[in-house]
């Protein structure tokens, strides 16, 4: 399969990439970033799908997109990723959902959420000096640090930068800020 074909095919199927990125949920990441991450994984799955084995190309690229989602989830969380609780939970199920799991009450307040938010940001601050300037620059758009939060490819913009290179930037401030505090602790 040449390029101009494979091409074709990621093209054809976005559609698919953007559904499966819409049942992830991250506080980290918005959808924006999701999709383009999962965009990543199904361009990896285009470049070693084979047609002849007769696989349907989704069904090939799914765990490629998946993958490629859950990973981002976990550099910048650390967590195991959570699907939306918007997507139909198959019969049989062992979940125990009920209406409270997935309502919420806007107007209630978050029990210390300003406090640890604060809290948050402060501890942040403090750390994010040991990175270089841009790097400092990512991290504060990308966690809403003194700035309301941007996705990547705002703060590319801002910067003159391309997502890709952003995506780059803040995984590099997020591994020394964790190696910084894995000395700290010790």
């Amino acid at each position: 399969m040449d390029k101009k074909q494979r091409d074709e095919l990621v093209s054809k199927n976005m559609g698919y990439v953007v559904t499966l990125a819409r049942q992830y949920k991250s506080e980290l990441l918005s959808t924006d970033d999701l999709i383009s991450e999962g965009t990543l994984g199904i361009i990896k799955a285009a470049e070693k799908f084979d047609p002849d084995r007769g696989k349907p190309f989704v069904t090939f690229a799914a765990p490629y997109i998946r993958r490629s989602i859950e990973d981002a989830i976990r550099r910048v969380t650390g967590e195991t990723p959570v699907l939306s609780t918007d997507e139909s939970l198959p019969v049989g199920s062992n979940n125990n959902f009920t209406l409270l799991n997935v309502l919420e009450d806007k107007d209630a307040p978050k029990a210390d959420r300003a406090f640890e938010q604060k809290t948050l940001s402060n501890d942040l601050l403090r750390a994010i000096n040991i990175l270089n300037e841009r790097e400092q620059a990512v991290i504060k758009a990308f966690f809403g640090v003194d700035t309301e939060r941007q996705t990547m490819s705002e703060i590319g913009t801002a910067l003159g930068l391309k997502r890709e290179r952003v995506r780059q930037i803040r995984d590099k401030a997020l591994r020394k800020l964790h190696k910084a505090s894995v000395i700290y602790r010790s």
